[in-house]
C-alpha cells in the first residue's frame, strides 16, 4: 500500500505522530471550551463513553495520517488535483464535524456557543444523541479522504 511505503519515511511518520498527538490533546480541549474550560477537563475524561473515547483516540491516529499522506501527495504531484481538493474537503469537513460534536455526555457542542440559544441546544442534542454515530462518521471520511488519495493502491 502506499501509505504503508509514505509512513516508512521517518519524516512523514513523524508528522503523523506529532500530528496525531496535538489532536489528541487539543480535542478535549475544544470540547472542554464550552463548560467551563480546562477546569472541566478531569470531568470530560471522568464522564467520556470508553466507546466514544476509543473513537476519539481512533480519529487522532487517523487525522494524523491523513495529514502526513496529504502532506505527501502535495509535495509530490503524484495525485490529481481533483483528488486531493476532494480528500482535503473531506478531512477539513471531518475534522470540523469531529469536534464539533461532544464526546462526552456533560459537554456542549462549541456549536451551541455559535448558534443562537434555542437552536444552540436543538443541536447540541442532536449531537449528544448521535455522538458516537456522527464520531465514527468522521472517521470513515477521513478514511474515504486517504482513499481517494491512493493511499491503499498497491505502489
Amino acid at each position: 500500500m502506499r501509505l504503508l511505503h509514505v509512513l516508512r519515511n521517518k519524516k512523514y511518520l513523524a508528522l503523523a505522530i506529532i500530528s496525531a498527538i496535538l489532536m489528541a490533546i487539543i480535542y478535549p480541549l475544544i470540547q472542554v471550551q464550552a463548560t467551563g474550560g480546562v477546569s472541566n477537563l478531569d470531568v470530560w475524561f471522568a464522564v467520556i463513553s470508553p466507546l466514544n473515547l476509543i473513537l476519539v483516540i481512533i480519529f487522532a491516529m487517523l487525522f494524523g495520517i491523513f495529514l502526513s499522506f496529504q502532506i505527501f501527495n502535495l509535495r509530490s504531484k503524484v495525485c490529481s488535483v481533483s483528488s486531493k481538493t476532494t480528500s482535503s474537503l473531506g478531512g477539513g469537513f471531518a475534522t470540523l464535524l469531529s469536534i464539533a460534536v461532544p464526546a462526552c455526555p456533560a459537554c456542549l457542542s462549541i456549536a451551541t456557543l455559535l448558534l443562537p440559544a434555542s437552536l444552540g441546544i436543538a443541536v447540541a442534542g442532536f449531537f449528544l444523541r448521535y455522538s458516537s454515530l456522527l464520531l465514527a462518521l468522521s472517521i470513515a471520511i477521513l478514511l474515504l479522504g486517504v482513499y481517494l488519495l491512493g493511499g491503499f493502491r498497491k505502489d
